[in-house]
């Protein structure tokens, strides 16, 4: 798990306040700022260069920042710049205005250049305090998703497939000379493993270990798993689901034993999030002997840890900006749209169970697996996942980053019942299904491109379209608003 804090260059270009003559006003001046910030903004390390102090002369302060960027996650300005170097380091940046301060703040060359992001801080308490308070807020939940961004960076994602590549939904075109396999005729070129990695690595950082059944089987920590303290578990999911439909006791207590294996298997490699596209901990299984992770990957989220079924890395870096930047764990799952009736849809057989996150759950029904061998049910070999629940009426994104093309697709609405939309909806397709009213469903679908952009998305819980754009600007990736 991350244990490091993100580390961030604080800068106060001046004192914070210009001509104050008021004796109705009490300035916040930089140092009850600096305490206010690490009172909120929890596992921060600021480090504080203040200009405004004798003997820190700014311009010095900007030639330590260039010559330690690879110490820092990001950069954080209290007032105008002046010094451009400040703001344009290429780490991820905040520029905060100072109100009522004059404008020496270059807002339009950041929003050209990309990398920053902006804010303002009433430091006269010049406004109301429900606005002084929004806006120290605002500045709050920037600095939290430079936080997400530093710690996907820190992340180490473990790929558990036998597929040969390391993303299987993104065989890129493009500048990056790769295409998705949806056309026959186009295959992935034989470097595509080193191209996607080098993608990733230069626009997150993130670490990808692949490792396959092989491994799994002759891990130690796989083989010692204790048999009890899965039934344990087991019994414990299915005392909490709504019902238990089309599965046996035996499916779901395999499903521990795959969640236990998984971290197990992430304890040894080093790492923090997972991706399995895997279906036994044996090389060659039976069709009876097949073991599904959807189980395991909602118990991970219960614990804040991004699980994710199949090897889909772009979701897998959606999934973790949305569980460090927002809390919220995410839906992974095929992605269609019903212009007809105004929805698109996240499907999988699967989805969390804490979808606001902490513990709370919604109502999951388990139930055997859609993508079976085993055709019958109750039979050795269904499988197990959940069925979820979704509740009706509910503000939900629907998004996925792109590393290869730099971009973030995302289209928001509201989640709707369609139990009642359409028939035997539980008994087609994947068995947990997001549905969300769209203002333009046929706009959203003329952006389907699975060469580019695969056939998966993350659905989230809440409207965080404003926050999507916000990551976009300080990754400096495109955010298509694909709804609008």
């Amino acid at each position: 798990m991350d244990s490091h804090e993100t580390r961030l260059y604080t800068v106060f270009v001046d004192a914070g306040v210009q001509h104050f003559e008021s004796e109705a006003l009490t300035p916040t001046t930089n140092e009850d700022l600096l305490r206010q910030l690490e009172e909120r903004c929890t596992g921060i390390d600021f480090t504080v260069k203040d200009a405004s102090e004798p003997g820190t002369e700014l311009g010095a302060v900007v030639d330590e920042l260039q010559a330690h960027t690879d110490d820092f996650d990001g950069v954080l300005i209290f007032g105008g710049p002046h010094d451009y170097r400040l703001a344009l380091t290429g780490l991820p940046t905040i520029a905060v205005y100072n109100f009522p301060e004059f404008s020496h703040v270059p807002f339009a060359l950041l929003e050209e250049r990309g990398g920053v992001v902006t804010a303002t801080c009433d430091r006269a308490n010049l406004c109301k305090p429900a606005q002084s308070a929004a806006m120290f807020d605002d500045l709050v939940e920037k600095i939290g998703l430079v936080d997400a961004v530093a710690r996907v960076k820190r992340s180490r994602i473990l790929l558990i497939t036998d597929r040969p590549y390391v993303d299987d939904d993104n065989v890129h075109r493009g500048d990056l000379n790769m295409s998705y396999p949806g056309d026959l005729r186009q295959k992935p070129p034989e470097e595509f493993n080193e191209i996607f990695r080098a993608a990733v690595r230069d626009t997150f950082g993130t670490e990808i270990t692949k490792i396959g059944t092989e491994e799994v089987a002759s891990s130690d920590r796989v083989q010692d798993i204790d048999e009890d303290q899965a039934r344990e578990i087991a019994r414990g999911w299915m005392a909490e689901a709504a019902e238990v439909r089309g599965t046996i006791e035996r499916e779901v207590v395999n499903s521990a034993r795959m969640y236990l294996a998984i971290k197990a298997l992430m304890g040894e490699y080093g790492a923090n999030a997972s991706a399995t596209h895997i279906r036994s901990l044996t090389p060659s299984p039976e069709p009876e002997d097949m073991i599904w992770p959807s189980l395991g990957n909602s118990q991970l989220q219960m614990e804040g840890i991004v699980g994710c079924c199949q090897g889909h890395m772009n979701v897998v870096l959606t999934h973790m900006l949305a569980q460090y930047g927002f809390g919220r764990p995410s839906m992974m799952g095929d992605f269609m749209v019903d212009v007809g009736n105004g929805v698109s849809i996240v499907m999988h057989c699967g989805a969390p169970w804490n979808l606001w996150g902490g513990t709370e759950k919604v109502p999951y029904v388990i139930r055997d697996h859609a993508e079976r061998y085993v055709k019958e049910h109750s039979r050795p070999g269904v499988g197990a996942c959940s069925e979820v629940l979704f509740p009706p009426g509910e503000p939900a994104t629907v998004w996925r980053v792109d590393v290869a093309t730099r971009s973030i697709l995302v289209h928001t609405g509201q989640t709707v019942d369609a139990y009642s939309l359409y028939t035997d909806w539980t008994n087609i397709m994947c068995r947990s299904k997001l549905v969300v009213e769209l203002e333009d469903a046929a706009g959203v679908q003329n952006h389907l491109y699975p060469d580019v952009y695969g056939v998966h998305r993350t659905g989230t819980l809440g409207d965080f379209r404003e926050q999507i754009r916000q990551i976009g600007r300080l990754l400096d990736f495109e955010v298509v608003e694909d709804d609008r």
